[in-house]
């Protein structure tokens, strides 16, 4: 008695259940994924032979343009949470919880604290109109200069994030100002770091003869 073969078809996948997962993840990526602050002013870094490379840690970034003007940035959201908290209640700034949240993922900045409220609350076109006169830095008094009392909160929030093990590293200060700002202007950002008890930090350069990208 001849055997009897079955009828062999093609093997059929459910592919609903990978494409619900591939959109799903697309969801999250596209949810979760952050823009890069615009930066508020372009420094163009004079050259060195020096090839010494940033530490890779935490970093609070103080940029001085053409104009002498003062900004600053420095990394992680929680210790910015905290900075501004602390200097909104020490110079009844009256930031309000979302003003906080806006700062702590602002970036660069760099106008006096009397102004900051109104910064921070501008939308990113308003941002870019808006007349940003630079930190104020005072060598002669060190309890009225802005940028004396911005840098000791900071490194003192990131050391108390590191004791409550949000972040591994304390903050390695880096002076980046413009190969055009004028050399007074950079020696009032050294002497309010010296004034501080900040005796090492690190000047931003760029490679000599490296090519620049477009």
């Amino acid at each position: 008695m001849p055997k009897h073969k079955p009828k062999r078809g093609s093997p059929l996948v459910d592919m609903t259940a990978m494409t619900d997962v591939a959109f799903l993840l697309l969801t999250f990526f596209m949810l979760t994924a952050k823009m890069k602050p615009t930066e508020t002013v372009v420094i163009d870094t004079p050259s060195s032979i020096s090839e010494t490379k940033l530490p890779d840690a935490g970093t609070l970034t103080i940029f001085v343009d053409p104009e002498g003007r003062i900004f600053l940035d420095m990394v992680g959201n929680h210790t910015r949470f905290s900075l501004i908290k602390e200097i909104s209640d020490a110079h009844s700034l009256g930031l309000s919880q979302q003003d906080m949240v806006t700062f702590s993922n602002l970036g660069m900045f760099g106008v006096p604290r009397n102004q900051l409220g109104s910064y921070i609350r501008e939308d990113i076109a308003g941002r870019a109109e808006f007349k940003v006169e630079g930190i104020p830095v005072d060598t002669a008094d060190i309890n009225k200069s802005e940028l004396a009392d911005w840098v000791h909160r900071a490194r003192l929030a990131q050391f108390r994030m590191k004791q409550d093990g949000k972040v591994t590293d304390e903050y390695v200060i880096v002076v980046k100002a413009d190969k055009n700002t004028p050399y007074p202007a950079v020696q009032k950002v050294i002497n309010t770091l010296t004034d501080i008890n900040v005796n090492k930090f690190n000047l931003i350069t760029s490679m000599e003869g490296a090519e620049k990208k477009e």
